[in-house]
């Protein structure tokens, strides 16, 4: 009685592999995912094993592969993340909150292109359409002014 041996997927040729992995880098660089960029590190490494120790298989070449970046996404994908989408410092610029020159149109105040309440602490007869207030800040839908 004879055995014979089947395969399910032709061997795939190591510069294919390659070349998947690479596309898939590259994809990486587009979509930002952080997920192709190990599946495309896990196609290289397999073009590169497959090189040396040939597969009797194409199906434990994708086994290898599927392997190797699954170990990769587990191990080093949440520092990848920590690493390239986090900033080192804080930025707490919020520029509508500065300071400046406005002007009184329509009893409210024209500042950085946004037209504010003026503040109910302050009497706005006393401002003329027109005119010119130095603006000391602003918060939710108010700006604090006095003459200029």
């Amino acid at each position: 009685m004879e055995v014979q041996t089947t395969m399910l997927l032709e061997i795939i040729n190591p510069y294919i592999l390659l070349g998947i992995g690479v596309v898939l880098i590259g994809l990486e660089a587009v979509i930002s995912s952080f997920i192709l960029i190990w599946f495309g590190l896990g196609f290289v490494i397999t073009a590169l094993i497959s090189m040396v120790f040939p597969f009797s298989d194409g199906v434990w070449q994708l086994a290898v592969a599927s392997i190797i970046s699954l170990i990769f996404i587990v191990l080093l994908r949440k520092k990848a993340l920590e690493k390239f989408l986090s900033s080192e410092e804080e930025i707490t610029d919020n520029f509508l909150h500065e300071g400046g020159i406005g002007q009184i149109k329509n009893s409210k105040v024209f500042f950085k292109g946004t037209y504010w309440e003026i503040d109910s602490d302050i009497d706005d007869s006393e401002f003329v359409d027109g005119e010119k207030v130095e603006v000391i800040k602003t918060y939710r839908n108010s700006a604090q002014i006095k003459k200029k």
